[in-house]
């Protein structure tokens, strides 16, 4: 019997690939990546594009011809076999090795993740089994693992629950209308003139686990606030002026054309990097010191005439952050625990897990799940494997209830006064919410910013609607892409935080977002 063909090679992509029925490039279910592989053995191709449909989960893979797709990966050929026929913790994995790059929509990941693990059409499977043993490095899929009994809430989490039903039952009820639709799960705290009025947990947080008040989820960019907190802090104390170019203080990063970025530019996303070229891409959860490298080392071309938006998920906070062990002397995760958390009594949030911690969630850890085009949540393991949760990635990568991101708001609302002391002067807070960014916006719905705070711009269009149509103008806060949002509202003195670890496409969300803030206003009669 002829051994299977080499991945990538001639007869790879001519039969067993070539058998594949391929998606229709033109729906927007259709998206498209190139490989383009930087050591591609004897007889293989050195790149290739992928067309995956995100509702069937027909795949095509052909020779690289013309101009690439909306995703380009250079990577070595076993982190490319691993990419397209790996395990999902393998796949999620490539971005913590430290030798792959990435431009373009780097959130089309998430999605061709779930359609490759879902496999709805069978050509993962086919092309696994007409592919021959995995190179060295490389991981075959094995199949699919089964799936554990959903797992009842806890006493507690029930009477919760109950307690959140006679205070929120519109809200309530719009949470379990996407609960086990958009999402297997979801966590909400609520409070007003800082008492607690929801504080649970709904649905699942991962297969076979239910969804707590105490789960630790992913904040994803909800934990941006936190180095606004932090420099707002060094700003207060006269030890940092956000307008001053960052090479002020880290000298290193104004190389290749950076030298008069300043740190409201990062703050605001209006720097001169676009989002799909972010020098972290690929190497997000990678190693420190190619992390360091990539961030440092970017080059900026000219300036295009006037600002624009370019919103970094991951590289400003990276240099961000590293401001704080130049002016204060302590790295990131110190200062945050030492100055914020413990103050603001968020003992259970992480900036990022420890070994030991990981150890301790084992199999509890709430998993981010991906919904294609309507299709059935489907788990990733994206910011879940030991390396990503266990990686400093400013700005993303905390974890912790969401009662403790409740407690980080409530400060603010109270001025930056905590139950520890003081964090903020009201003058430093009032600073952090004024509009530094104005006239401008994007296609997401983003307008005018804070520092380093999203803001509600209901007022300027209701496309711009940021945390609900009854939200104040006043309004602070922050979304994490797709999964999560939190806010603060000074006029009525409310906190709501809401994480779905569902992850849908853009409009899906906030019309879900929309929905249940607008709940908990109309529950509260603040309408």
């Amino acid at each position: 019997m002829p051994s299977a063909p080499a991945f990538l090679s001639a007869d790879w992509l001519a039969g067993t690939a070539g058998r594949l029925a391929a998606p229709d490039p033109a729906p927007r279910s259709t998206v498209g990546l190139r490989l383009r592989v930087t050591d591609p053995p004897p007889g293989t191709a050195a790149a290739a594009d992928v067309l995956v449909d995100l509702a069937g989960g027909r795949l095509a893979v052909t020779p690289a011809a013309g101009d690439p797709p909306g995703l380009l990966i250079d990577l070595p050929y076993a982190a490319a076999y691993t990419l397209l026929l790996g395990p999902a913790p393998d796949r999620a994995g490539i971005l913590e090795r430290g030798d792959v790059t990435v431009l373009g929509n780097f959130s089309l990941l998430f999605f061709v993740d779930a359609a490759l693990e879902r496999d709805r059409s069978g050509h993962a499977a086919a092309l696994r089994s007409g592919t021959a043993e995995p190179p060295p490095g490389a991981v075959r899929a094995t199949g699919a693992e089964p799936v554990p009994p959903a797992a009842a809430p806890a006493p507690a989490d029930t009477e919760a629950l109950e307690r959140a039903d006679a205070n929120l039952p519109r809200t309530l009820r719009e949470l379990r209308r996407e609960v086990g639709t958009s999402t297997p799960g979801a966590q909400f705290y609520a409070s007003l003139h800082g008492r607690p009025l929801a504080d649970v947990g709904l649905g699942l947080a991962r297969p076979g686990v239910a969804m707590s008040a105490g789960s630790a989820p992913l904040w994803y960019c909800c934990a941006k606030p936190l180095l606004s907190v932090a420099l707002g802090r060094l700003w207060e104390a006269g030890d940092f002026d956000p307008y001053l170019p960052v090479a002020h203080y880290l000298p290193e990063f104004g190389a290749a054309g950076k030298s008069a970025i300043t740190s409201m530019e990062l703050l605001t996303h209006t720097g001169p990097v676009p989002t799909g070229a972010d020098p972290l891409h690929g190497v997000v959860t990678g190693p420190d010191e190619e992390r360091s490298r990539r961030a440092y080392a970017a080059a900026v071309g000219p300036r295009q005439a006037g600002p624009g938006i370019n919103y970094s998920q991951w590289w400003a906070w990276y240099v961000l952050a590293g401001l704080l062990p130049a002016i204060d002397g302590r790295d990131y995760p110190a200062y945050v625990e030492q100055e914020i958390l413990r103050p603001c009594g968020m003992d259970r949030t992480r900036v990022h897990l420890s070994p030991e911690d990981y150890d301790a969630y084992g199999d509890r850890l709430p998993l981010i799940h991906v919904s294609n085009l309507g299709d059935t949540p489907q788990p990733t393991w994206f910011w879940s494997t030991r390396g990503a949760t266990t990686r400093c990635v400013p700005g993303v990568n905390t974890r912790g209830p969401l009662a403790d991101l409740g407690l980080l708001l409530e400060m603010l609302l109270a001025d930056g006064a905590a139950a520890g002391g003081r964090i903020l002067a009201p003058t430093t807070v009032a600073a952090l919410t004024a509009r530094h960014r104005t006239g401008l916006h994007d296609r997401y719905g983003n307008a005018d910013w804070g520092f380093g705070l999203r803001l509600e711009c209901r007022t300027l269009d209701p496309a711009y609607t940021s945390f609900g149509t009854h939200a104040s103008p006043r309004s602070f806060g922050h979304d994490g892409l797709w999964t999560a949002v939190a806010f603060a509202d000074p006029d009525a003195d409310l906190v709501v935080a809401v994480h779905l670890n569902g992850k849908v496409e853009h409009e899906r969300h906030r019309e879900r977002i929309v929905r249940i803030a607008d709940a908990v206003y109309q529950d509260l009669g603040l309408v």
